[in-house]
């Protein structure tokens, strides 16, 4: 049985050194203030503005290395690379043992293409922090350019050590130079891993459909294609709805749109927390509802799913759409079929024209024993199916 469930969409740098976090930030108030505004700005995406406020608390107090390494950072992410050097350099004349500098203007020198003085940032930092598994990955990322895999190996397997949590960038580089030597087998269990780590990184989908393109596992290949595509769609999408919340915190529909791109990337925890934080803030807002049962659904929780959608309808009882779902949550669960065939009749009258509706009510009238019914709705279905081929 084919299961048309779909959803509602409503409305239009690397981690810090340890390090470096602990060095206190001295200065006035209102060097404070600005520094304050700046990372607001910064953190909403805002770098040109978050420039501006960064330059009027170094107005004020020019010895903090802190604002000067933020000031280096942002400008990277306006990808002005001379000027975020020149600030990192600064932050360094004032802390010249703090790794994270020389960590970022590794990053810097690696989106240039130079990569003497990306390798010689990143072991300056891992000099004064050994322990900082983000400038090994960037060393890594460096001997893998390079052509360099035994020391790629080494720089990664190092970095992965370094996190207990993981580290799916270290884990990805370690596909990446087994694919590079052919090392297929390993190549995609470290893929996988970062996957598992992470589970919607979009390169490390790309780089398994890569894998399994050469290893001749085409079925494989185009599912993990398939899914990298969608991955790179809602690549800026993420982005944008992410930052929509920081600006709106009590826009229920800003969660309830940033769920649905999080359930779409196949996160469907951090989906159903915003689905729920839009129903605190919008208790009558039925999509919310209707999304959250649909994420329930995909995770097998019949139950959860079922007062979910039956939540969305109690709000607007011409869901069609959650009409049908429940129908195919009671044919799953095997239970309370004869309320499934009363949401599936409902869910045909709102729109006659579905034909996904038309074979859910199908297969409840088949389990029912109802084969008049059963033919009819069959027929619609395939009726429906046709048409849409046809158009298409």
């Amino acid at each position: 049985m084919r299961k048309y469930i779909t959803l509602f969409i409503l409305a239009a740098v690397g981690l810090p050194s340890p390090a470096f976090i602990n060095i206190a930030l001295a200065d006035t108030s209102p060097a404070e203030a600005y520094y304050k505004s700046a990372t607001t700005y910064h953190d909403l995406g805002e770098f040109e503005r978050a420039i501006s406020e960064y330059r009027k608390a170094i107005a004020l107090n020019p010895n903090s290395p802190i604002i000067f390494n933020r000031l280096g950072v942002a400008y990277s992410e306006l990808k002005q690379y001379d000027a975020a050097l020149d600030a990192y350099q600064r932050s360094l004349a004032l802390s010249p043992m703090t790794a994270e500098p020389h960590y970022n203007i590794g990053l810097v020198y690696l989106k240039k293409g130079d990569l003497p003085r990306a390798r010689k940032a990143f072991k300056r930092a891992i000099a004064i922090d050994p322990e900082w598994g983000d400038a090994y990955t960037g060393l890594g990322e460096v001997y893998l350019k390079q052509g360099d895999f035994g020391q790629a190996i080494r720089a990664y397997k190092q970095a992965t050590r370094l996190n207990p949590n993981g580290n799916p960038s270290a884990i990805l580089g370690l596909g990446k130079v087994y694919a590079r030597q052919e090392r297929w087998e390993d190549a995609i269990i470290a893929v996988e891993k970062a996957i598992e780590i992470q589970a919607d990184n979009t390169e490390a989908h790309y780089q398994l459909a890569q894998i399994y393109i050469k290893c001749g596992e085409k079925k494989k290949a185009t599912a993990a294609m398939a899914f990298f595509k969608v991955l790179r769609q809602t690549d800026p999408l993420l982005k944008e709805a992410e930052i929509w919340v920081k600006r709106h915190p009590n826009d229920a529909r800003g969660y309830n749109n940033l769920g649905i791109v999080y359930l779409a990337r196949r996160r469907p925890e951090d989906a159903i927390a915003n689905y729920k934080r839009a129903i605190s803030l919008a208790p009558d807002l039925a999509t919310a509802h209707y999304n959250l049962g649909h994420a329930y659904h995909k995770q097998g929780k019949m139950n959860l799913a079922i007062a979910a959608y039956k939540q969305a309808l109690t709000l607007d009882t011409t869901l069609a759409i959650a009409h049908n779902n429940v129908a195919v949550c009671y044919i799953e669960s095997g239970i309370d079929l004869h309320q499934a065939l009363s949401h599936a009749r409902t869910a045909v009258r709102l729109v006659p024209t579905a034909s996904n509706y038309w074979d859910t009510l199908s297969q409840v009238c088949t389990a029912l024993g109802l084969e008049s019914e059963a033919r009819h709705a069959r027929a619609r279905s395939t009726k429906g199916q046709e048409k849409y081929t046809i158009e298409q």
